[in-house]
């Protein structure tokens, strides 16, 4: 990572690595009879290192005597060893107030405020007014108090007063140092902290900076026998524990790290800086719901415990859940703003969410600050790459790689990190470490080949792939050569070089995905599911090969092996949640509609923050018919996602559906005060309203549409919707037109030509689409509504020709063929028979599909097939006048009065007045 977390200026208890315990200790054994003993026990237990147990035994003497001045400021050293500050802080207070006055005191209530970054507190109540033998350390102390504030020039200056008086003083040559190290004074700072370390070996605090210059240095071992030597001094140091921890983490020996969170387990219990640390570890080794659920311990009993806050941040986006991401780097950014490392994650965040000049706004100061940060130059290129802004986006990229992504600026993170003084600053320095946003050389020439063919530019990503590929040859550079040989439709050539990246890898499964994919581009499925069933037998638990296989089954349509697939790749990682929301909507897919309400069910329950689950529920319960628990569900989301309007727009559609007007106004009217542009919710508000026949509130929503985007068409569209609902055909037609001189789009060219016709215009509407078609020739939608409009029309022939050619692109497209049995039928063609059978193979449960083929069928007199068609067809379709209509003729011509008069008297007997309406009757009349 290139910068750590920088200094926080304001005081912020909940900073400090505290050791408030999560959860309450229980002393069991032998029970003193008074608080004397227990002190003693206690002062036993600290002799041999034990600080659990002394901090047991001293609360068992607090709560025999609570006036217990000896126990309280005990009990405060201890928590202050333990590097509980407000532990700390409040014993120490408590003993003051109780009358101890304790010449070293006000040193200890002042480390207490350090390690908790209240700078201008310490400075306000601990003065220079202590003996003249404490004073060196109180003028160390009030100088990294100054330091932690930012005035390095008082702080130095105090830091030199105090080395006047004791040359060798630990805290002032500490001090000192990591003023040298700020200013990239890096010999300096080895040299102050080997002058502390000479006069004071066993300087505990020396000691750990000591180790954080040669883990800066990328000297591991070194930093290692440091902390070694602090354990071997201090065996219950739970924090020299959990800095070996985090070496070990940087070199990925993630059982060693194990062993020693483990050790701080017992020395601590659940503490927050263990906990924090078990999270951090699981951060690294990309188990992020673990990771995810120890800090949500953290945060129920330090909610402003900021490292915390930040580390949720960065998993939450692992997960992909970028709502409660944003809401968790949002209250670490207003605490801190422009953190760098919390700002890059930020971007990350707009980046994904297809905001990239927001990104680009956030990233700019920084990179004017820390030019050569590889990972910032890095992320402004995808977000200039997804602004589509090439020439910025490829000179970023090609910057960062020619930087050495290994060169961060560690040493400034860590001086950064150690301005407040005392622990303060170090848990967001570890995440600053542990989480780097894959920044180097394959990413960044990853996305400068991306930024190539997204100019088109195809010989460029090439070389760029090449020059990469000589710089050092691995399985993803020869993927991204296959891939810029795809686009170069070389395709043999293309699956040599995915060949060679499994060469290298053979489980790479971009590779693999590419080779697959080029499988199901030739029409071998076959091949690409036996690729993927070869690579699972070297690999049985592999959850991504198994999704795969899920995948290539639900695009054959096989929707009980995809779900198989899932359950057995959710069977190996059961608590991966985005694979159970998969497995979920493959249940709602297959049509297996409880499954996926239980699994909705479970999933939220066990997630109740997390946003996507809230939303697989609501949609399990709409997919049931439950609109009221849909509702209730999406009012979750939304709770859990206040910056996003989608949840209200949902909950007002199922208002809609469920005929409360007045709920899915107010719910509109919400979800754009959010989102003023949403198209979506305009739409519907304006629908909504069109139907109260509030047709002047309808235009002013157009209105203000336009006057948002006065370039896009939408508003423009929306006023010649509220136009035609009046039937201001005119008026409809020239907003639609100035919708379409904006955006060409076909859903526009269909209602203008049919404004043309109400305003009796044909030539002029079938013009309009004669026009489309030579400049559209494959746009299916629009020639289905032409052909329709032709078949209304009774011009059979015209019809044909334009189905014809929807079929000759999509010969299996249902609709087309049966509206093309139907013209065929009325206009005497031949070929209709055989159009209504194709289209019933492919579609028999369609009720048009059936009405098509069964009048067929009645009018070559084969009433034996003809009848059950158009009962089944009647069936699936009970308000479809021209159905009824169909069977009563049947039932009719086939000798069935009795049943031809029921199905004929339905049909008349219909509020709505039907099409066949006076065809009915006047064949009711003859039976």
């Amino acid at each position: 990572m290139s910068y750590s977390i920088s200094r926080w200026p304001r005081p912020l208890a909940a900073i400090a690595i505290a050791f408030a315990l999560l959860s309450a200790a229980v002393l069991g054994g032998c029970k003193p009879a008074d608080p004397d003993a227990l002190v003693a026990e206690a002062r036993q237990h600290r002799v041999k290192g034990d600080l659990r147990a002394a901090v047991i035994v001293l609360k068992n003497a607090i709560q025999k005597n609570s006036g217990d001045r000896e126990a309280r400021l005990l009990l405060g050293e201890v928590y202050l060893e333990q590097g509980d500050a407000p532990s700390a802080e409040k014993e120490l207070r408590r003993a003051r107030e109780l009358g101890v006055t304790a010449p070293g005191l006000p040193l200890l209530l002042g480390r207490a405020m350090l390690m908790q970054g209240q700078h201008d507190r310490l400075l306000a109540e601990i003065g220079l007014t202590a003996p003249a033998a404490e004073r060196p350390a109180i003028l160390a102390l009030r100088a990294n108090a100054l330091l932690g504030s930012g005035d390095s020039a008082q702080a130095s200056a105090l830091f030199a007063q105090a080395l006047g008086l004791q040359a060798d003083l630990p805290d002032a040559l500490l001090g000192m140092a990591r003023m040298a190290l700020a200013g990239k004074q890096d010999a300096e700072a080895a040299a102050l902290i080997k002058r502390a370390l000479a006069a004071h070996p066993d300087n505990v605090e020396c000691l750990r900076f000591h180790a954080d210059l040669q883990r800066a240095a990328g000297k591991p071992a070194e930093a290692l026998a440091a902390h070694a030597r602090i354990l071997v001094l201090q065996p219950y140091n739970v924090q020299a524990r959990l800095d070996v921890a985090n070496l070990h983490i940087d070199a990925g020996r993630f059982g060693e790290a194990r062993q020693a969170l483990a050790a701080a387990r017992k020395l601590a219990g659940a503490s927050l800086p263990v906990v924090y640390a078990d999270a951090m570890a699981d951060f690294r080794e990309r188990k992020l719901t673990s990771s995810l659920a120890s800090l949500q311990q953290v945060l129920r009993v330090a909610p402003d415990y900021y490292p915390a806050i930040l580390l949720s941040g960065a998993v939450q986006l692992g997960l992909g859940a970028t709502g409660q991401a944003e809401q968790h780097l949002q209250k670490f950014l207003a605490a801190y703003p422009g953190d760098p490392y919390a700002t890059k994650l930020m971007s990350t965040l707009h980046v994904r969410s297809n905001a990239p000049q927001a990104a680009l706004d956030l990233l700019t100061p920084l990179l004017e600050k820390y030019p050569a940060d590889v990972e910032l130059l890095t992320l402004a290129g995808e977000a200039s790459l997804n602004a589509r802004k090439f020439g910025p986006a490829t000179a970023f990229f090609e910057q960062a790689l020619a930087l050495d992504p290994k060169a961060t600026a560690l040493h400034t993170s860590l001086a950064l990190s150690r301005l407040g003084s005392g622990d303060t600053g170090r848990a967001a320095a570890e995440l600053q470490r542990a989480s780097a946003l894959d920044g180097g050389a394959p990413r960044t020439g990853l996305l400068l080949v991306m930024t190539h063919l997204q100019a088109n530019d195809i010989d460029k990503a090439l070389a760029s792939v090449e020059e990469m590929e000589q710089r050092g040859n691995n399985p993803l550079v020869q993927n991204l050569k296959g891939g810029i040989y795809l686009a170069r439709r070389e395709a043999g050539l293309a699956r040599a070089s995915f060949d060679k990246a499994l060469l290298l890898e053979p489980l790479y499964l971009p590779a693999l995905a590419n080779l697959a994919q080029l499988d199901l581009v030739e029409g071998k499925p076959a091949d690409a599911r036996q690729r993927y069933a070869a690579a699972l037998q070297k690999a049985p638990r592999n959850r991504a090969l198994l999704e795969a296989l899920a995948g290539l089954a639900q695009r054959e349509g096989k929707m009980v092996d995809a779900v198989a697939w899932l359950e057995r790749a959710r069977n190996i990682e059961p608590d991966a949640l985005p694979l159970a929301l998969r497995l979920a909507d493959m249940y709602a897919r297959a049509g297996s509609k409880d499954k996926a309400l239980r699994l909705a069910r479970t999933l939220q329950t066990a997630n109740p923050s997390n946003p996507q689950a809230a939303e697989m529920l609501a949609q399990a319960y709409v997919l049931n018919g439950d609109l009221s628990a849909a509702i209730e569900a999406y009012g979750r989301l939304a709770v859990l996602a206040p910056s996003s309007s989608a949840p209200l727009l949902r909950m007002a559609n199922l208002q809609v559906a469920k005929q409360d007007d007045s709920a899915a106004l107010a719910l509109l009217r919400q979800s754009l005060a959010i989102e003023p542009a949403s198209f979506e919710a305009q739409t519907t508000l304006i629908n909504l309203l069109l139907r109260q026949q509030k047709f002047a509130e309808a235009r002013a929503v157009a209105l203000d549409a336009q006057q948002r985007k006065p370039d896009s068409a939408n508003g423009h569209k929306l006023e010649g919707d509220v136009h035609a609902a009046q039937g201001q055909h005119a008026a409809a037609l020239a907003s639609w037109e100035r919708a379409f001189a904006r955006k060409a789009d076909a859903g526009l060219l269909i209602q203008i030509h049919g404004a043309l016709n109400k305003l009796g215009r044909a030539a002029d509407a079938d013009a309009r689409m004669g026009q489309w078609f030579k400049e559209h020739p494959g746009d299916v939608p629009a020639r289905l509504y032409y052909a329709s409009s032709k078949l209304v029309a009774n011009d059979y022939k015209g019809a044909i020709g334009h189905l014809e050619a929807i079929l000759k692109a999509d010969p299996d497209n249902v609709i087309a063929l049966n509206d093309i049995a139907w013209a065929c039928q009325q206009s005497g063609d031949a070929r209709a028979q055989a159009y209504a059978e194709r289209a019933h193979a492919l579609a028999p449960g369609n009720p048009a599909v059936l009405d098509t083929l069964g009048w067929i069928d009645v009018e070559r007199g084969n009433f034996a097939r003809a009848v059950p068609l158009l009962r089944k067809a009647n069936a699936l379709a009970p308000s479809a006048g021209n159905i009824h209509f169909h069977l009563g003729t049947a039932l009719a011509r086939s000798g069935d009065k009795r049943g031809a008069r029921r199905e004929l008297e339905r049909l008349l007997a219909k509020p709505q007045r039907s099409a066949h309406h006076e065809q009915a009757a006047a064949l009711l009349r003859t039976l």
